[in-house]
């Protein structure tokens, strides 16, 4: 699969560069780098012409007064790009700030969900939004194509159909279908769902990820056989097992609601015969306060922490999912011909790089940032949310039934019953989900999610509608105005007098910062 496209000029020019008949741009002079196709360590001479590397050995380059000549410490080690195999960029983040903050932590490559896009944008304004962010130079974002919703609205459902698979599968930066949450109704025989999964596979040859918590092993059997080919929902080593044995990728994952990557290692440590190269590492769109503890850097990091082989955790977040994603000869190694995405460690156990480069030009130098994009533009694309309709009808909602919903941890929840007419319990609070135009509104209750939390309203949810909660229904409806006001956003007030307000000013579900 190419996702760098040359010219008979440009790739005319590769050559000669490799052949040292005409000068690179830059020169890693005596360079010592990570060659992950054999896990050694070696010392070389790089070239880079253009976007790409052009050789890797120990000939030195013809060189002019235009070419750059690097020279590192002796103690610094060249190491591949590395490469998000599943991410989720717009978490409050937005992506190009998301895709600014990662690559300072050496991820210069992501695989996005374009779910957001799907909900926000037409087919067209969407495939224009990833044309103008890969234009921006200083990241790789490629996207995959939903089949389907994480919520079965009608308008969710409405969205997916023949052709906008077909223009979403065609476009050179989406490299797969999925993530495929709604795998029960394809086993139950869903046609459309059907059609889809085998175009994907068979009319463009790209991928099919799943998301499959709990699956059984028979299930998994049966996906596999439909052509979903990795899967991220590994709970514990035995379901990384479980998906290796049925010629699954499994990607490792180290979030926000699952920081469960050390327990997994450490598990898998017990079966030094697994065959490492078919694991990836993500950390599956964390949360805003732990993308800095849940980056590339960091998870490789975990992965020697745990006892794995330096050459192998650095595999997990380069080749392998370059490998996976058939981009193998694009990205993931440091080998002539593949775009020149390179970062620079100062030593192999300590993974954030002081220097990063792109597409053949540095972005991180000397551990600063040379990235300073405008995200001025995104505006065009997402508006601010604002106020068009009558708030106050919201208080005329009144429950919609008598089950309410009890958290039990920050993923899983169970129903409860309960009494309208009964006062709130102590860890209680009114639940409402309010449609974004004000068609319509569900009121129920919550319980285990705060003690001190008089209300809060949120624009940010992941069916686009608005969200409310709180022990004072006028309250909430007010923070709901505050947050619309605002273009967007979450507000919040505590039985203390404190006031929480976060702007997401971007669709109301995102944010200029990250």
């Amino acid at each position: 699969m190419k996702i760098r496209s040359m010219t008979i000029e440009e790739y005319q020019s590769l050559l000669h560069v490799s052949m040292r008949k005409k000068a690179p741009q830059i020169w890693l002079k005596n360079a010592r780098f990570l060659n992950v196709y054999t896990g050694q360590v070696e010392q070389g001479q790089i070239y880079i012409a253009g976007n790409r590397v052009a050789y890797v050995g120990q000939k030195e380059p013809l060189v002019s007064n235009e070419t750059e000549i690097i020279e590192l410490a002796s103690h610094q080690v060249v190491v591949p790009g590395y490469i998000e195999p599943h991410a989720h960029p717009f978490q409050w983040y937005n992506p190009l700030e998301w895709g600014r903050y990662v690559t300072t932590q050496g991820t210069t490559t992501s695989i996005n969900d374009n779910m957001a896009l799907f909900l926000k944008l037409t087919d067209e304004q969407a495939l224009q939004f990833i044309q103008e962010l890969d234009e921006q130079g200083f990241h790789l974002w490629l996207w995959w194509s939903r089949f389907d919703g994480q919520t079965n609205t009608g308008e969710q459902i409405g969205r997916f159909n023949d052709q906008t698979l077909r223009t979403w599968l065609s476009h050179p930066l989406v490299v797969q279908g999925g993530e495929f949450t709604s795998w029960p109704y394809f086993i139950q025989g869903e046609p459309n769902l059907t059609k889809w999964m085998l175009m994907t596979k068979q009319d463009f040859g790209k991928r099919i990820e799943g998301h499959l918590p709990g699956a059984s092993f028979e299930t998994l059997n049966t996906l596999a056989a439909a052509g979903v080919s990795a899967d991220h929902e590994s709970l514990h080593g035995e379901d990384v097992l479980n998906r290796l044995r049925l010629g699954y990728y499994v990607s490792l994952r180290y979030s926000s609601i699952r920081p469960d990557l050390p327990q997994i290692l450490e598990e898998l440590k017990g079966n030094p015969e697994v065959n490492l190269s078919r694991i990836m590492l993500t950390n599956d769109g964390a949360s805003p306060f732990f993308v800095q503890r849940s980056g590339m850097n960091e998870m490789i990091k975990l992965v020697m922490k745990a006892g794995f082989g330096v050459a192998d955790a650095y595999r997990m977040a380069t080749l392998n999912p370059a490998t996976y994603y058939g981009l193998d000869q694009e990205l993931g190694g440091i080998a002539p011909g593949r775009l020149a995405h390179l970062n620079v460690v100062e030593t192999l156990d300590e993974p954030t790089p002081s220097y990063v480069m792109v597409d053949g030009k540095w972005v991180v130098r000397n551990g600063q940032s040379l990235m300073n994009p405008s995200s001025d533009w995104l505006f065009q694309y997402f508006k601010p949310k604002e106020v068009t309709w009558d708030l106050s009808r919201l208080l005329q909602i009144r429950d919609t039934g008598t089950t309410g919903i009890e958290l039990i941890n920050e993923v899983i929840t169970r129903p409860y019953s309960y009494s309208p007419s009964d006062s709130l319990v102590e860890d209680e609070a009114y639940l409402m989900l309010v449609d974004h135009e004000g068609r319509w509104g569900v009121h129920t209750r919550i319980k285990g999610y705060s003690t001190k939390l008089v209300s809060l309203a949120s624009t940010y949810t992941a069916s686009k509608d608005y969200i409310l909660i709180g022990n004072n229904r006028e309250d909430m409806v007010q923070a709901l105005r505050k947050a619309l006001e605002m273009g967007g956003g979450i507000v919040a007030t505590f039985e203390n007098g404190e006031r929480l307000e976060i702007p997401l000013t971007l669709a109301g579900g995102m944010s200029r910062k990250v």
